[in-house]
């Protein structure tokens, strides 16, 4: 009964590894019919940029058939898309310059979505328009002249699908295409609202160095949303003309920021001019006999801001 019960007891476990065994074995070769899927699909995709005349063509294919691709593939698929934007841009936005597209747009309820876009009474520019907004443009209204920008909210949908670097970049590129920071050298958004966005851009240089969109980010947030911030606009400047001192909504801007985010670059160069402004009573500038002047300190503040940032970015 011994020998007969070890028997059994050898059986059920040799049963047992072969379960195992296939159980480990099973997922693998799932794995690899996947993979084989996943480069059917990448293939169909390139077929599909290759011939695409429109981002329509590639957007309808992303909505299909992104959630089948896996990540990394995920990722590329929505870079070529930006990469026929980078193509087609330019083109798309001089079709709209036509003085007959202006004409019939500007009579039309603003703004123009897919939503209304339906109504507009000449049919090729009914077309036009449709087509460029189904294919992740959004229509803006820029200085008397209605044109596409690439609508990067459209992308956030994608978000199940894609890395957070991506994604991350996905979000600081719509909120830009959403709402811009600027227009008309005017600030449009609030000085809060600019702080965030340059701490939104900071945040990803900190936390996705090794990422692709890095010197582009980089760029956006020295030159676009630091630079707004501490030298102002030629319509919005963070200087009163008339009392020669810092605006009190940029000072109050400038403080709250240091206070929560005391630690980041944009917080400690907002914290820097608040120092050099402490010395002055916030007096930037000063009447003499040519004219009005930038005191010596704060010129050279403003004018070093981006070399200073760029070494604290390398610090950090």
């Amino acid at each position: 009964m011994i020998i007969g019960l070890m028997g059994c007891s050898t059986a059920e476990r040799n049963k047992e590894a072969v379960r195992e065994d296939r159980t480990t074995k099973e997922p693998a070769a799932a794995a690899v019919e996947t993979s084989s899927e996943q480069d059917a699909l990448i293939h169909k995709f390139k077929a599909v940029v290759s011939t695409a005349k429109e981002a329509s063509d590639i957007v309808s294919f992303l909505n299909e058939n992104l959630n089948k691709a896996g990540q990394n593939n995920a990722d590329q698929m929505v870079r070529e898309l930006y990469a026929f934007y980078a193509k087609d841009l330019q083109i798309s936005q001089e079709a709209f310059f036509a003085e007959k597209v202006q004409n019939v747009l500007t009579e039309m309820d603003w703004p123009i979505t897919s939503a209304n876009a339906a109504s507009i009474p000449d049919n090729a520019v009914r077309q036009l328009v449709v087509t460029k907004l189904s294919g992740g443009y959004r229509l803006v209204w820029v200085e008397g002249t209605i044109y596409p920008i690439v609508d990067y909210s459209n992308q956030q949908k994608y978000s199940m699908y894609l890395s957070k670097p991506l994604n991350s970049y996905i979000a600081l590129k719509a909120a830009e295409s959403s709402e811009p920071a600027a227009r008309d050298a005017g600030l449009v958004i609030t000085w809060n609202e600019l702080a965030n966005r340059a701490i939104m851009a900071e945040t990803f240089l900190k936390e996705y160095p090794d990422s692709q969109d890095y010197k582009e980010v980089e760029g956006i947030y020295l030159d676009s949303y630091l630079g707004m911030y501490i030298q102002g606009l030629a319509n919005t400047p963070v200087f009163d003309s008339a009392t020669l001192k810092l605006i009190p909504e940029v000072k109050a801007s400038y403080v709250k920021l240091s206070k929560e985010n005391p630690n980041s670059v944009t917080g400690i160069m907002a914290k820097r001019f608040l120092e050099i402004l402490a010395k002055t009573d916030d007096v930037a500038i000063i009447r003499g006999p040519g004219g009005k002047q930038m005191l010596p300190e704060v010129d050279l503040f403003q004018k070093n801001y981006r070399r200073e940032a760029l070494k604290l970015l390398q610090e950090a």
